[in-house]
């Protein structure tokens, strides 16, 4: 009963899958000073419809944690993923973040690239 209830609860979750998104490289490379992240984000603008898709979870699953999360009125949220490389890794004019906003029920539903000035 416990293994039926356990598949039960993970077949809930799709997993997002992108075409020429690496995954690991772009969890890795916030901490490792690279810039992967800067040169994906275009693409990860073009495909958005695989991130519109999905909930919360689903974006979780394909991008890992957010740099900053938000709450925002009517429930709605915003998750922050920095783009630009961590302040030790040099110095930026601008700081980047792939910013996803979600609704009340948890469906990504805008994506967009932040500029924040340093």
């Amino acid at each position: 009963l416990f293994i039926l209830i356990l598949v039960l609860f993970s077949s809930c979750y799709k997993t997002l899958e992108m075409e020429g998104f690496d995954k690991e490289l772009w969890k890795k490379s916030i901490s490792e000073c690279d810039t992967y992240r800067l040169e994906i984000a275009p693409l990860l603008l073009e495909k958005q419809e695989v991130i519109l898709e999905g909930t919360q979870n689903d974006v979780e699953s394909l991008l890992g944690q957010a740099s900053e999360h938000e709450l925002y009125e009517r429930n709605q949220k915003f998750f922050h993923y920095r783009l630009t490389p961590n302040d030790e890794c040099g110095d930026f004019n601008n700081t980047e973040y792939l910013s996803i906003r979600f609704n009340a029920i948890g469906r990504a539903n805008e994506v967009q690239v932040v500029v924040r000035d340093n």
